[in-house]
């Protein structure tokens, strides 16, 4: 295996993936079709490069437990790099219900992750990539975004994390990304808005906000079917949505997939991209996050990408 030129940190999860057309009924049944699939922020971003043939390293938390056991199975067989301290008490775990228009909802049981094994993960890569969830995270979240901030010439950038409205938190989450100073954030329309605690228009509005409140950074903000927009020093884009022809299945892990697409896109360009490159990765970025979300669990494979060794 290839030295690995992009870290990720975040977690990996064993996802309960449950999809069912009927209304569930307290105390009764419902019919639903049951998943049980590899997911976790962190993984899904780094399964992603792995299978676009990015070498890449994983800095997450795994148990010696049966949902360890299959998580290792299957990041192994990506070819995706590990690096993990102490074995944690158990391992991740998520319930992702999803509903007859493919929009999921979650129940998270998610593991803090030893800052020991993500410094010792971010030492010769090329990009250190941030899921928001360890970042928003008061144990440990102080810590790490000191250490990205430590990184220098290494690019950095922080994505997703499902943040939601709570301004504590969100002054928290901010104060934590100016120590970390990425280079490129990646959230969706509504984590921006829970970030900035304020409500934005538009992507392009919410790309310029996140932009303007974290200054040199490239802020692309993501909307689903209504494409995704960025913003930097000097320069506003916006990327139509790519509509395949079939609907819409399960949206986990779209938004990781674009991330993951997105910072493969930019790996080998100049820093801060021209416009004409942010604006092919992003192109790319959201024809790959439509593919995923046409297929069910937040790794599913789709066409074009890389078979497992396993």
């Amino acid at each position: 295996m290839s030295s690995p030129r992009v870290t990720v940190i975040g977690d990996s999860t064993l996802d309960v993936t449950v999809r069912t057309g009927e209304a569930l009924r307290a105390g009764g049944d419902a019919h639903a079709t049951i998943s049980l699939v590899p997911g976790g922020q962190g993984a899904n971003v780094a399964v992603r490069l792995a299978r676009a043939g990015v070498p890449v390293r994983l800095a997450t938390a795994l148990a010696d437990d049966m949902a360890g056991r299959m998580l290792l199975a299957a990041l192994e067989a990506d070819r995706v790099a590990l690096a993990t301290a102490a074995p944690a008490e158990h391992s991740g775990l998520v319930m992702v219900l999803v509903d007859r228009a493919g929009e999921r909802s979650m129940l998270s049981d998610r593991v803090n992750l030893e800052l020991r094994a993500v410094r010792a993960a971010c030492v010769g890569v090329e990009w250190v990539h941030c899921s928001g969830y360890p970042l928003a995270d008061d144990d440990g979240g102080d810590e790490l975004a000191a250490h990205l901030g430590t990184l220098g010439p290494t690019r950095v950038s922080v994505g997703g994390g499902s943040l939601q409205f709570d301004a504590k938190r969100a002054a928290k989450v901010r104060d934590r990304l100016s120590a970390a100073r990425p280079r490129l954030l990646v959230f969706g329309l509504d984590e921006a808005a829970a970030l900035l605690d304020t409500p934005h228009p538009s992507l392009p509005a919410a790309a310029d906000a996140i932009a303007s409140a974290f200054p040199g950074a490239v802020a692309v903000v993501t909307g689903g079917a209504a494409g995704s927009a960025a913003a930097g020093p000097g320069f506003a884009l916006s990327v139509a949505a790519h509509d395949p022809s079939t609907p819409m299945v399960d949206a986990t892990g779209a938004g990781d997939a674009y991330a993951a697409c997105l910072i493969a896109g930019l790996l080998d360009g100049e820093w801060p991209p021209g416009v004409p490159a942010l604006r092919t990765a992003m192109e790319s970025a959201t024809h790959l996050g439509a593919l995923v979300s046409r297929v069910v669990g937040a790794q599913g494979r789709v066409g074009g990408e890389r078979a497992s060794q396993g």
